[in-house]
């Protein structure tokens, strides 16, 4: 496409400079190549001033656009501002550099601003004015440039009728769009891409269709508009049909088809797809990456963060919005804390979105101070951001911080949402907090509209029932207006079980496993009640059902990171390659703690196996294997950072207890309830989780 802003006349109006001057005046030119800082501009317009060339009209033009291009708008309006009569080419020149920096809103005010000195718009002015319409949905102002198009001839230019084209598609006007692609006497691909663009859209895809196999000639913007449109509408196969018949793919291409397949869900040829790039774009790296974190392949995405450290892209503020959740599933602090520093380090911008995937990374890692102390020094912050830093510390147990975060929230008049109130009533639930629960539930709909949704319910379920008030937590659940979820049902059983009140656990118990008959927890939850109340025909009925419906018992898992690895186990796990010393430490650890008093918790084992065999099926859970390889490859007196992605034991989470006491370490562990903090022979969830 032709330049939006002509160039600068290579000497000003009546004006022969002397070979001092013209020397000068290339120096300063050549100067203006490159983007810069504001205090480099502004020792160049001293230059400029000093040499006597702040009137020449090459050296201002040339340095505006530098301006444009270095983001310092204020500084080029500032010299704009001092000329007494610029002509029409400087107004051309500021309109298009604050188009460029995103100030469309600057762009229409100057526009006008013009207009009404006297200045007519040309071939240069009407396309960028047209393109910030758009994203102010000021469709009303676009059309009477086109008036004024119309009546100072430049109807026929291409480059004119392609941005009004561009115009009336993007504002959903697609009728007029087309009037103005019927009524063009050229067409460039140009035109014939914006057009099926428009098309696509809105979803017109037998029009959108149409016109590609009309077009006279395709360039890979017309075969990416219609493999995007198809990937986005979930239609992969006939864009994969595009994809393969297109004569040159170019990165877009790839990355839209490897979006196209995350889109549907099938990450193994989207693997595939990227495996076969021939070159690869920051684009490319984090579809990928966001796909393996959508589907908790999360050591996948650090391994592909690792690829791409070690390739020729480099990452950018979307990779670490990508990348930083997968090292909080897996508790991967120390890359976390890499992925922090890089961003500081290459200056990566810390938007609201890095910093809040970085509060909550170090909030699920169990790091509350790191947490708060990015959220202390963010610069941004939405309803999100309080959100997140809210629910960092309700679940691990800092429930008066979460409080206080609430009323910094609401002093700085930002509105709590549906996320925010989750946190608060968590908070209350991992207190005991019930009146206060009582209040923010309540405040949701007083106060701020919010409708509560089951999750709501479900925090007040488990507030309710960890203060011992089953019948009214029961009661809640019936007055619920919608159908209460799974996870509801299940917070009441683990109440149940806390509380030992076996024949509402029976009630609830049947009713989760009708509700999802395949959830093994369920079952083994509902059994282990029933064990734990000497019920052993119960349990073993239970765990019966189970076997004869197929369902299979979720296998414990629980990660560790050391030296910025993760190091996964599971019960029993013989795998690692250290599997004898890992083994040998957990015995020294079991004897040494049962010298100061550690009694194995057996009592919800099957009662037909006997004590020896339950302890020896207790002894080699995942979190004391992860705890065992945490003590032996780590310094003395450092925390232990270990995920389970299932509810910790009472036998590991007494012996998790006592490991903190007896070798002076603090564990951080975080199950599928919540987080423990262990210290000094306690747990900050105060036995109840």
């Amino acid at each position: 496409m032709a330049c939006l802003v002509p160039p600068p006349p290579a000497i000003a109006d009546g004006f022969s400079p002397s070979p001092l001057k013209l020397v000068q005046q290339n120096r300063l030119v050549s100067a203006f190549q490159s983007p810069k800082s504001l205090s480099e501009l502004r020792a160049l317009h001293g230059r400029m001033i000093t040499t006597g060339l702040r009137r020449n009209d090459l050296v201002l033009g040339k340095f505006i656009i530098c301006c444009s291009s270095s983001n310092c708008m204020e500084y080029a309006r500032k010299v704009f501002d001092e000329m007494s009569s610029p002509s029409v080419f400087f107004w051309n020149a500021m309109i298009k550099g604050y188009q460029q920096n995103g100030d469309h809103m600057e762009v229409l005010r100057l526009y006008f601003q013009m207009r009404s000195c006297g200045f007519d718009s040309d071939a240069f002015t009407f396309p960028v004015v047209l393109r910030s319409c758009s994203p102010l949905k000021r469709i009303r102002e676009g059309k009477g440039i086109h008036g004024l198009v119309l009546k100072t001839g430049y109807a026929t230019n291409v480059i004119v009728q392609t941005a009004l084209m561009d115009l009336y598609s993007l504002s959903g006007c697609v009728a007029s769009a087309r009037q103005v692609f019927d009524e063009m006497r050229e067409r460039d691909v140009i035109c014939w891409n914006t057009m099926i663009a428009g098309y696509s859209r809105c979803g017109d895809f037998a029009n959108a269709e149409e016109l590609f196999h009309k077009m006279p000639e395709k360039d890979e913007s017309s075969w990416n508009t219609l493999i995007d449109m198809y990937c986005k509408a979930g239609d992969v196969e006939a864009a994969r049909r595009l994809f393969d018949e297109m004569p040159k793919k170019d990165i877009i291409s790839w990355n839209a088809m490897i979006s196209g397949y995350v889109h549907i869900g099938d990450m193994e040829v989207a693997r595939l797809l990227f495996d076969e790039m021939p070159r690869r774009s920051v684009v490319s790296w984090n579809v990928v990456i966001t796909c393996c974190v959508h589907h908790r392949r999360f050591t996948d995405a650090l391994d592909l963060f690792r690829k791409m450290q070690r390739s020729d892209v480099r990452p950018n503020e979307v990779t670490m919005v990508a990348v930083l959740p997968a090292c909080a599933h897996l508790g991967a602090m120390d890359l976390g804390q890499w992925i922090h520093a890089y961003i500081d380090k290459n200056r990566i911008r810390m938007d609201v979105y890095v910093t809040t995937a970085l509060i909550d990374m170090y909030g699920k890692c169990g790091n509350v101070e790191e947490a708060r102390r990015v959220f202390e020094m963010a610069k941004e912050k939405d309803a999100f951001s309080y959100s997140t830093m809210i629910e960092v510390l309700a679940l691990n147990g800092k429930a008066e911080e979460a409080f206080q975060i609430f009323s910094y929230m609401q002093s700085h008049g930002l509105k709590p949402n549906g996320v925010t109130f989750v946190g608060l009533l968590t908070a209350c639930s991992h207190a005991g907090l019930v009146e206060k629960g009582r209040m923010y539930f309540n405040m949701m709909k007083s106060e701020y509209n919010l409708e509560p949704k089951s999750e709501h319910f479900g925090c007040m379920v488990d507030l309710l029932g960890r203060a011992g008030y089953l019948d009214e937590a029961f009661e809640l659940i019936k007055s619920m207006p919608m159908e209460p979820h799974v996870v509801v049902w299940g917070a009441l059983l683990n109440a149940c079980r806390i509380h030992g009140n076996v024949k509402l656990a029976e009630t609830v118990g049947f009713r989760l496993i009708e509700l999802n008959p395949t959830n093994c927890g369920n079952y083994v939850l509902l059994a282990n009640i029933y064990a734990k109340a000497n019920r052993w025909d119960d349990s073993v009925r239970v765990r019966k059902m189970m076997k004869d419906r197929g369902v299979v018992k979720k296998p414990g898992c629980s990660s560790i990171e050391v030296n910025n690895s993760v190091h996964e186990f599971i019960a029993g796990d013989n795998s690692h390659t250290h599997c004898a010393r890992i083994y040998r430490t957990l015995q020294e650890v079991t004897e040494r703690l049962k010298r100061e008093g550690y009694v194995p918790e057996v009592s919800s084992a099957l009662h037909d196996v006997d004590t020896n065999e339950k302890m020896q099926a207790l002894s080699y859970h995942s979190e004391k294997l992860a705890v065992a390889f945490g003590l032996l490859s780590t310094t003395p007196g450092t925390p232990i950072r270990i995920v389970k992605n299932l509810r910790v034991c009472e036998d590991c989470h007494v012996m998790m207890k006592m490991i903190s006491q007896h070798y002076d370490r603090n564990i951080i562990l975080r199950d599928c309830n919540r987080y423990h903090h262990f210290n000094n022979g306690s747990c900050s969830c105060s036995d109840y989780w």
